[in-house]
This record gives structure tokens, C-alpha cells and sequence, in this order.
């Protein structure tokens, strides 16, 4: 029988170790620890007759474009009031080099606002004088208006966000006997995650 010298034995140990994959771990890349800062918008359309739906092909994980859709019929125009918590979220343009924080490429020769104050954005898009009114189909994109999810908020923060009672509008056709009717916006719910 040979002697086998201890650095020998060493050698022989730390090799089926390393054969082995080291320690008891098993190998894998440990897993990163859980996400605390919130990095994206999640949104879920509402049900109603006018709402405010994701814009999927627009929105990106903290950008996120919302569009107005009503019912089928003819319209000239609209108008809204939305209020969003400006300490997660701020409001901002569609796209970048917009004048306006609301968008409308559906009316023609068209009168463009918005206005932000705290934590409510009022907006507005008006067709100019006798033009026809548009025939809106239920997808029809009536207005779109943006958020941007700010830096450090925590995970799973619930954004409040809603369309202000009594201020949304719609503008009728030119031969309606009536200029402008109240709607009803729905809006959907807004987290940080």
C-alpha cells in the first residue's frame, strides 16, 4: 500500500470539489433580490360609453398613452377634465415635440387645449366652425392624453386617477339643435409596479 502525502490528499479534495461544482449550493446564479422601485404603469380599461383605454402601440412601460373613445354617432368635439396624483405620475405630451398634453389627428381644422393645474389636467378638441362633424365609429380615437411614471415611487403603488364629475363634454354636429352635451368619462385603474 503507498503512502499518499497530505498536500496530495489536498489536491485530491479540492479537485472533486471543483468536479462537483463547489459548495452544497448546487451551481445556479442566485436569485436577484425582489423589485422595490416601481418601473412600470399598469392600466386597466374601464367599461362605459366614453372611455379612456391603454394606447398599446404608443405606450411603453413608463409612458402611457391613454385614447377616448365614445359611441358610434356624429361628433364635432370634446372636452374633459382628469385628475392623477402628481407626486407618481405627471402629465405630459403623447409625443414628444407636441404643443399640447392632448392629442386628436381624428377632427379637422381643429381648436387644440390644455391646461394643467396640480394635480388636473383640462383638455379640449374642438372642430372650427361649420366643418362637418366626424361619423365616430366605437374605436374612434376622439382625444388621447399621456403619464409619465415618475422616479422612486415603491412597487405596487396604487396611483390615483380619475375623470372630474360633471366637467366632460361632448360637442354635437353643427345641425344639432343642441351645441354641446354632458358625458360621462370612465377611467380605469392606475398602479406603479
Amino acid at each position: 500500500m503507498t503512502r499518499t502525502s497530505k498536500p496530495a490528499l489536498a489536491l485530491l479534495g479540492l479537485a472533486t470539489l471543483l468536479a462537483c461544482g463547489g459548495g452544497g449550493g448546487g451551481g445556479g446564479t442566485p436569485a436577484p433580490p425582489p423589485k422595490t422601485i416601481a418601473d412600470t404603469l399598469t392600466y386597466s380599461n374601464p367599461a362605459g360609453t366614453y372611455a379612456l383605454v391603454k394606447n398599446t402601440s404608443k405606450s411603453t412601460a413608463t409612458h402611457l398613452v391613454l385614447d377616448l373613445v365614445g359611441p358610434a354617432g356624429s361628433v364635432s368635439g370634446v372636452g374633459f377634465h382628469l385628475s392623477a396624483d402628481q407626486t407618481k405620475v405627471t402629465w405630459t405630451t403623447v409625443d414628444s415635440g407636441d404643443p399640447e398634453k392632448v392629442k386628436s389627428s381624428t377632427f379637422s381644422n381643429t381648436l387644440v387645449k390644455s391646461k394643467v393645474t396640480g394635480d388636473t389636467l383640462q383638455a379640449g378638441v374642438y372642430q372650427k366652425g361649420t366643418t362637418a362633424a366626424v361619423a365616430a365609429t366605437t374605436s374612434t380615437v376622439l382625444a388621447s392624453v399621456a403619464l409619465d411614471l415618475k422616479g422612486s415611487i415603491p412597487v405596487n403603488s396604487t396611483v390615483s386617477f380619475s375623470a372630474v364629475a360633471g366637467k366632460a363634454l361632448v360637442l354635437n354636429a353643427p345641425a344639432n339643435p343642441t351645441a354641446t352635451s354632458p358625458i360621462t368619462l370612465s377611467v380605469g385603474s392606475l398602479v406603479a409596479n
